[in-house]
């Protein structure tokens, strides 16, 4: 990808944020997010974990049978990136990319706790902010973000 087409998708990431806001957010959103994930993950033959955070905690985690540790670790990774820069780890990867850089040497975090790689989106409650988050690993980066920001809009019109 060359440095316009970096930033004009660092661009539309950071639009999509601005409207994929929820109104609300709970175990029960969570549960009903993470189930979506795993459905279209059984009838798409999609090898992935999935993970639902609130506050750091826990309240959804799949893999499916083809999966690895790995796939959990990658999880972990992602969600911590999310966590410290509140932004999604795909524009964290992109950005990376951008600069020519990564995690570790610019920011003196490990690589081994942070992945700048696509796959874990920031969870925006309307009137509160940065709440939670949604990862998947096991795809392409582009792949899992997608699949999170399909499943988060469905959350958002109502549709699970």
């Amino acid at each position: 990808m060359e440095k316009e087409q970096i930033e004009k998708r660092i661009r539309e990431l950071q639009e999509e944020y601005r409207e994929l806001v929820l109104d609300s957010f709970s175990a029960e959103a969570a549960w009903k997010i993470g189930c979506r994930i795993r459905e279209k993950a059984l009838q798409n033959g999609y090898q992935i974990a999935a993970s639902v955070t609130l506050n750091r905690k826990r309240l959804f985690y799949m893999a499916v049978e083809e999966t690895t540790p790995i796939n959990e670790r990658w999880i972990h990774r992602k969600e911590n990136t999310v966590y410290t820069f509140f932004k999604s780890s795909y524009e964290m990867s992109l950005y990376m990319k951008l600069k020519e850089d990564r995690i570790e040497p610019r920011y003196g975090l490990k690589d081994g706790d942070y992945a700048a790689a696509g796959g874990c989106v920031p969870v925006i409650v309307k009137n509160v902010g940065f709440v939670g988050t949604v990862a998947v690993s096991g795809l392409t980066e582009e792949e899992d973000h997608n699949l999170v920001v399909e499943t988060l809009k469905e959350y958002q019109r109502g549709l699970l």
